[in-house]
């Protein structure tokens, strides 16, 4: 799994999961009634330092890094995709379309493809949401762990 994006970049995640706690105690913590919070998983990250994990997770060896536009890469492999879903009898839908939609597009953006220089990052402070009483947190490279583990418990992505 070659990253394709550009230079390094800080950047944050939210987790779903963190996202859904966060949303259940906003309805009972009267020191979050009429307020706005950030929310983002507590931690930041660079891409390229969790790729690593990302490949792992999917069980396929890492590479080195390879700049590559993947919205215009990736449709080149529709028919790749489709004797995947059939070879490992995944429930996705054999259209690669159908399947990420715009993803790759937005992964572009994320990775900050034919990015040279990312400038400055532009990071969402928590602080309101631990002050007025939230303080769980998650881990980003574990999330994503998590989150590729699921997409194969469900047979949406082959197993490891």
């Amino acid at each position: 799994l070659r990253f394709p994006g550009g230079a390094p970049h800080v950047s944050e995640a939210v987790d779903a999961d963190l996202l859904a706690r966060v949303l259940v105690w906003a309805t009972q913590a009267p020191t979050a009634h009429d307020r706005t919070f950030n929310v983002t998983n507590g931690d930041v990250f660079v891409w390229q330092h969790v790729w690593p994990a990302i490949a792992d997770a999917l069980g396929v060896a890492l590479g080195e890094p390879t700049p590559m536009q993947l919205a215009v890469e990736m449709p080149m492999h529709r028919e790749r995709w489709a004797s995947i879903v059939d070879r490992h009898a995944l429930v996705a839908p054999r259209s690669l379309d159908a399947f990420v939609g715009e993803s790759f597009t937005y992964a572009d953006m994320l990775f900050g493809y034919g990015v040279d220089d990312p400038g400055l990052p532009v990071l969402a402070s928590t602080i309101a949401l631990r002050h007025a009483g939230f303080a769980e947190c998650c881990d980003t490279e574990d999330m994503f762990r998590r989150w590729f583990a699921r997409l194969q418990d469900m047979r949406l992505l082959p197993e490891r």
